[in-house]
């Protein structure tokens, strides 16, 4: 098989199953599993796919500004967003991120229920504005348009005040390999707040699973609870429940 229709194949591969592993293909196309690498090499220089232990992942297309996703698929965001409040227990302290699903928890979240919330998230703050049991506190620093979040050193020293009992991550993308952003700043600020929680939870759509990021976060075993439409993909799903994270699937209604 010539190169190109090697990589062709890789391409539609990624694309049909959001994943592929260099032994299968290189035992199926009967090529060097080192040929393999090479052309996932490339395509991951290419900014075609990431690349992961053993294999390449699809990567996620970058979202669009938090301003469009927060009108976007509403029903379906609030659906995990429920599901996921049923978490936060009385007198925690918790961070939001960002995020349109994030946003749409702190719509959710019980308002005779004492929280301290810390976020990062202009909107998160808003949401819980109505809420008198809930104290809400802003991390500072550089406001990312995109995920309409704050980031940057500023945002990651201020930080350093807090524990939290639970976590809601926001993520590009989830995978077995786990969680994974776009911007390797957010990538960061993400990994100091993991260091500092105790528990975490993460909200995601099918189309978020099984694909990654250019910028890995923390490894899956991180994650303890992982909260998922029930169309998500039954092998990547499968292959996440290895690291002992919690899936709980929340049904699609079209």
């Amino acid at each position: 098989m010539l190169k190109d229709e090697r990589l062709s194949h890789i391409r539609a591969r990624l694309r049909s199953h959001g994943r592929v592993v260099a032994a299968d293909l290189a035992t199926e196309w009967n090529v060097p599993v080192d040929m393999i690498r090479r052309d996932l090499r490339e395509l991951s220089e290419a900014g075609e796919c990431r690349r992961v232990y053993g294999g390449a992942l699809r990567l996620q297309p970058n979202a669009s500004h938090i301003r469009a996703r927060m009108g976007e698929k509403i029903p379906l965001k609030n659906a995990l967003a429920r599901q996921a409040a049923t978490l936060f227990k009385p007198r925690q302290v918790v961070f939001i991120d960002t995020g349109s699903t994030n946003i749409a928890l702190a719509g959710s979240l019980p308002r005779d229920t004492p929280l301290t919330v810390v976020t990062s998230s202009p909107a998160v703050a808003v949401a819980l504005s109505d809420a008198d049991q809930i104290e809400t506190i802003m991390i500072g620093g550089r406001l990312e348009g995109t995920t309409g979040g704050v980031t940057g050193s500023v945002a990651v020293q201020a930080l350093q005040h807090y524990r939290f009992d639970l976590c809601s991550l926001g993520v590009w993308a989830i995978s077995a390999e786990g969680p994974s952003v776009w911007d390797h700043e957010e990538a960061a600020f993400k990994r100091e707040v993991l260091s500092r929680s105790e528990s975490v939870v993460i909200m995601a759509e099918a189309s978020k699973i099984g694909s990654g990021g250019r910028f890995p976060v923390a490894p899956l075993e991180t994650v303890q609870t992982l909260i998922v439409t029930d169309d998500a993909p039954t092998d990547e799903l499968t292959r996440m429940t290895a690291s002992g994270v919690t899936i709980i699937k929340v049904p699609v209604h079209d």
